[in-house]
């Protein structure tokens, strides 16, 4: 757990330095039965911007699994317990996530 939380702080800061837009957090951790603990969101402002926000993180961290890197819209990053969601603003508003 404890590196979960020394992670998911990395993962903001990063975001957040480089200009990620409605940085939001949705915990999971107290759910029974949940797959992962915590969801991070964040959209960019252009399709370079999620990929320069997606470059920034990978290099501070180490992903497992990485999608979405191809067309920029929509990049996931997964740490196992922690996925990371980079989207445009659009696709964020159209697939409504946050509320999840």
């Amino acid at each position: 757990m404890r590196h979960n939380l020394f992670l998911l702080k990395d993962i903001i800061d990063v975001i957040y330095i480089n200009d990620g837009e409605e940085i939001t957090l949705l915990n999971f951790y107290n759910q029974q039965n949940r797959i992962y603990d915590y969801f991070v969101i964040c959209h960019g402002k252009s399709k370079k911007h999620v990929a320069y926000i997606y470059q920034h993180l990978k290099l501070k961290t180490n992903p497992k699994h990485v999608e979405g890197i191809e067309t920029s819209t929509w990049i996931l990053m997964d740490y196992i317990n922690i996925i990371v969601h980079i989207l445009l603003k659009e696709r964020r508003v159209y697939y409504n996530i946050d509320n999840i």
